[in-house]
């Protein structure tokens, strides 16, 4: 009896790696030829799985969901992205993958078996999470609250007998800033993403990322600085006081931001 042919002998693996995931023979066949054989596929039995998700099979499906899913996520967590980013992002992983396209397959489709199923994924993942990062960074937001320490008790007394004019400074140096500068701010400050996650979203390294946000701090804290010296009426020595308390809060806030 001849042995079975490595094409052969890949479906028979495959199929006995997922038990209840029964893919045609034919239709994995045509899929592996179509992505070169068995020699480029290393992960013959990820490429079957993920073959059965792209058309549809209830039980790879849940599968995907079950063994798949868990591991992006807890890959973008472990990137301290805030929770809501995170649903965000596995939301568009479920569409961009297993959803059906206008004339095409879902991209899980695409899938082509060199690596394993797991890692291709949790790139996938990735991207679409940077992707919802850099959304959210040019939408409009009010930072001034959020720029504002509440836990420093004179900046607290300075922030209650001036908030005015310190929020309407601090909005005023914000509207002047580079809307990329802004968008630094907001992800670092608003959605909790670390410095080398907004580096990639932006296309740098760690070290370029930090001196930008270091520039950012600089420039908002300047100019939030020259905008209340022009609202504030008061005496110089109190204006030099106010001042210096509106810096020092400014920077308690930027080292938690850059921490």
């Amino acid at each position: 009896m001849d042995p079975p042919r490595p094409d052969e002998d890949a479906y028979l693996r495959a199929r006995a790696a997922w038990p209840g995931v029964v893919l045609e023979r034919g239709v994995f066949l045509a899929h592996l030829s179509a992505r070169g054989g068995t020699d480029p596929v290393r992960h013959v039995e990820d490429l079957y799985l993920a073959c059965a998700c792209a058309r549809g099979l209830p039980a790879a499906l849940a599968l995907f969901e079950r063994r798949l899913l868990p591991a992006a996520r807890q890959a973008l967590a472990r990137r301290n992205m805030a929770p809501d980013v995170v649903d965000e992002a596995m939301q568009r992983l479920r569409e961009r993958l297993l959803l059906p396209r206008e004339n095409a397959p879902p991209r899980l489709a695409e899938y082509d078996g060199r690596g394993p199923l797991e890692t291709w994924v949790r790139t996938v993942a990735l991207r679409l999470a940077l992707t919802e990062l850099r959304e959210r960074a040019a939408r409009p937001i009010a930072l001034e609250e959020a720029l504002l320490p509440v836990q420093d008790a004179s900046f607290a007394a300075l922030k209650h007998r001036h908030h005015a004019d310190i929020e309407a400074s601090i909005a005023s140096a914000l509207a002047s800033m580079e809307l990329r500068e802004r968008a630094f701010l907001r992800l670092h400050l608003v959605e909790n993403v670390g410095v080398e996650d907004i580096g990639r979203v932006h296309g740098v390294s760690r070290a370029t990322m930090t001196r930008w946000l270091k520039a950012a701090r600089d420039t908002l804290t300047e100019r939030t600085h020259a905008e209340l010296r022009r609202r504030l009426k008061v005496d110089a020595s109190e204006l030099e006081s106010l001042a210096r308390t509106l810096l020092s809060g400014l920077d308690l806030s930027v080292r938690h931001l850059l921490r």
